[in-house]
């Protein structure tokens, strides 16, 4: 099903953890992860990365490298030695679809971390993946960086015809732009539905030991976060 499916629980809970399980970097401690019915443990690194584009929430990337030669190496996986033509015309076609043409010839070091992020995603894009796997891709961006990243998440499911597994804290952007919402706890999964469904009051109050409203603005459902519980023991001691 093309969806985008977020990952939401309190920190330390395990969410990237599943990610990498996955993706075959970490290996389940208990169970099997399947892809079309193989065990993605018993895949090659090449085959694993014709199925998942992974874009981890901390990345090594060389920093002289260019923005177009980044988009390039997601076809590693791909090649028999150096990029070929083919190659550097599919990662061009990813710049222009992410709008980044303009930067194509920037070294990395010279861009914004909005402007990172969407490089790296079009490094995963290039890889030509059947599931797209994002850890946090929104931590650390400013508002419309944000924005703009979730509209992408969004793009690449109803127009590339991927479906996106990506870890998010911003619950008020799973919301928005999730189709269904998986709240992991301690013991696995606690909740698992429709977005709207999974986050409500009880849910949030539950997890993350918060006390939340709802509210609809512009036909969209809110939260807000109206006071932690932790906090309200301490003030009543």
């Amino acid at each position: 099903t093309l969806s985008i499916n977020c990952l939401i629980g309190p920190n330390g809970i395990g969410k990237s953890t599943l990610l990498k399980c996955i993706n075959g970097i970490l290996t389940p401690t208990g169970g099997t992860v399947c892809f079309d019915e193989k065990n993605v443990q018993e895949l090659s690194l090449r085959e694993r990365a014709a199925i998942f584009g992974y874009v981890p929430q901390f990345t090594t990337v060389n920093p002289c490298m260019n923005v177009l030669e980044t988009v390039v190496s997601g076809r590693i996986s791909h090649m028999s030695g150096k990029a070929s033509d083919s190659d550097i015309e599919l990662a061009m076609g990813i710049l222009d679809e992410l709008d980044l043409m303009d930067f194509a010839l920037r070294e990395l070091h010279q861009l914004s971390g909005g402007e990172r992020q969407r490089i790296l995603i079009g490094r995963a894009l290039a890889q030509q993946p059947k599931l797209m796997l994002l850890d946090e891709p929104t931590s650390n961006l400013d508002m419309h960086y944000q924005l703009e990243t979730m509209e992408l998440m969004r793009r690449l499911t109803h127009e590339r015809g991927i479906p996106v597994i990506t870890v998010i804290h911003d619950l008020n952007s799973v919301l928005r732009f999730a189709d269904m919402a998986f709240l992991l706890g301690r013991d696995g999964i606690k909740a698992s539905g429709p977005a709207g469904e999974v986050i409500n009051a009880e849910n949030v109050k539950e997890a993350f030991s918060v006390n939340a409203e709802f509210g609809n603005v512009a036909d969209k459902v809110v939260m807000v976060p109206v006071e932690s519980i932790r906090s309200m023991r301490k003030e009543k001691k």
